[in-house]
């Protein structure tokens, strides 16, 4: 222990690039924590919804969800969510939300927080991730 200032000086790279590291992944998992919701890829969401009655919530605006879904997503578009949420009855049900690329999903994760819902998951990589994996879409 006598020895670690002489072995920050003589390896400040390293020093320096550990605690990048370290920062790096607390402040991901502050992050997380701070702001309510995760962010989970495409299998994951396909058992949260299978195996805990989860829920596809796309919140794309309404004529992108008519030309292709996730087959039984409800449509919550991030312009008006207030007005479309009866469908979501359930606060600690689930949510997957679901954009083209899982941008506007997150800023709608906040505003779901906001309003009451507890379990809240974003799809990362969106409907991109999803046909990627090529997974069925309603068309």
């Amino acid at each position: 222990m006598e020895n670690l200032g002489e072995f920050i000086i003589n390896h400040w790279i390293l020093s320096s690039l550990f605690v990048v590291l370290l920062w790096l992944v607390f402040s991901d998992s502050l992050t997380r924590k701070l702001s309510g919701f995760n962010t989970i890829d495409v299998t994951t969401a396909v058992n949260l919804v299978n195996q805990q009655k989860g829920c596809f919530v796309d919140v794309r605006d309404k004529a992108a969800f008519e030309s292709s879904h996730i087959v039984d997503s409800v449509n919550v578009p991030l312009a008006d969510i207030d007005a479309n949420l009866k469908p979501l009855k359930k606060k600690e049900q689930p949510l997957v939300l679901v954009c083209d690329s899982g941008q506007r999903a997150k800023s709608a994760a906040k505003q779901f927080k906001t309003r009451g819902y507890t379990n809240i998951h974003v799809l990362s990589g969106g409907l991109h991730a999803w046909r990627d994996a090529k997974l069925p879409l309603f068309s």
